[in-house]
């Protein structure tokens, strides 16, 4: 019932991110419910399945939104297997870490984009760039990480998940 509960969230947060998400935009900068989405399953998952989710988001992600195919499922994929490291080592009830995490997820994230983009030769305005990655994007990813992160944990403490079949 895991997969498929995971499954329904992430294709409905790809339906939101690609069409509701679209006008939740502060200067300019589209929150990464995905990678929060990652993080928070990583946390309660375990590196392994924290590792699948997020390839499986990534590539998701990368048909939906990617110039490039493999770069979110990479990315994703190695974000949920090092916060999944984490699964036995922190308390998952204090919402520092999600927040935390999201914040240095979102610079991993944001800088392997950027050297992608500089490797492809491409200029790059580097203070708009940090300005606009450190300043917006992670403080806006991390507060939202709060608000995903809460109704992320209320389900896998609910019974739904915990049930083996």
């Amino acid at each position: 019932m895991k997969p498929i509960i995971i499954s329904l969230i992430v294709i409905l947060n790809l339906i939101l991110q690609s069409t509701v998400f679209q006008w939740l935009k502060i200067y300019g900068v589209l929150p990464n419910t995905a990678l929060i989405l990652v993080i928070s399953f990583a946390i309660y998952s375990g590196k392994n399945k924290g590792a699948m989710i997020g390839f499986f988001v990534g590539i998701l992600h990368d048909i939906v939104f990617g110039r490039t195919i493999g770069l979110n499922a990479l990315v994703f994929m190695i974000t949920g297997y090092l916060v999944g490291l984490m699964d036995q080592k922190i308390f998952k009830d204090n919402l520092i870490i999600p927040f935390t995490l999201t914040a240095l997820a979102t610079v991993f994230y944001e800088t392997i984009n950027l050297l992608l983009i500089f490797l492809l030769g491409y200029r790059i305005e580097l203070f708009n760039v940090i300005k606009k990655m450190l300043i917006v994007e992670v403080i806006y990813n991390s507060i939202l990480s709060l608000i995903i992160y809460f109704y992320v944990s209320k389900l896998f403490k609910s019974s739904l998940m915990k049930k083996r079949y």
